[in-house]
């Protein structure tokens, strides 16, 4: 049986990681997407019409929305193939319809900003759900359970500390019989 270590997330065993562990919301820097954004364009502009890199958006834009918001987002999601625009009829002189080439950028602008508003409400779950793993040791008579340095901590701090939970004390019918008899119906 696995030993079970304490992490600030609750109890896991060795070696098991979470699936998704980027942060929430860095507030890095904006140039490491600007960058990415630019070079996918690069890569468009060398490999030519015909080769659809144009589906690497989705990183720039995505990484955009995760860690600035979905105003960012938005932007690169306008911005990248409004710029790949004029490749098609200045660099490589595509000959397409106007139109055909006005229309297929706006597809791939809606689709974008489907991305980014399915990844700002990812993200934005991720931020509200705050999941404590693993097996919790806690006494089976006053609840309180056991910290990482074997000290008992009540429940209600234990978890408060531990997650965005936050607690309100009430009773209920059962208990206020039992404590208060008369006065609770």
């Amino acid at each position: 049986m696995h030993e079970l270590k304490q992490s600030p997330a609750g109890i896991r065993p060795p070696g098991v990681r979470p699936v998704w562990s980027l942060p929430l919301r860095t507030g890095g820097h904006p140039i490491v997407w600007v960058a990415l954004a630019l070079g996918v364009l690069g890569l468009e502009f060398l490999t030519g019409p015909h080769v659809q890199v144009a589906t690497l958006f989705v990183f720039p834009v995505a990484l955009a929305t995760w860690s600035h918001g979905p105003l960012w987002g938005s932007a690169v999601a306008v911005a990248l193939p409004l710029v790949r625009l004029p490749f098609l009829y200045y660099v490589w002189q595509v000959p397409s319809p106007w139109a055909l080439e006005a229309v297929d950028t706006a597809v791939d602008i809606v689709v974008m900003l489907a991305l980014v508003r399915i990844i700002d409400y990812i993200a934005r779950q991720r931020r509200e759900i705050h999941v404590l793993e693993g097996m919790l040791p806690i006494c089976g008579f006053c609840k309180r359970i056991r910290d990482e340095s074997g000290g008992w901590l009540q429940l209600e701090r234990y978890i408060g500390e531990r997650s965005e939970a936050r607690f309100t004390h009430t009773f209920c019918p059962d208990c206020g019989r039992d404590h208060y008899g008369d006065l609770v119906k």
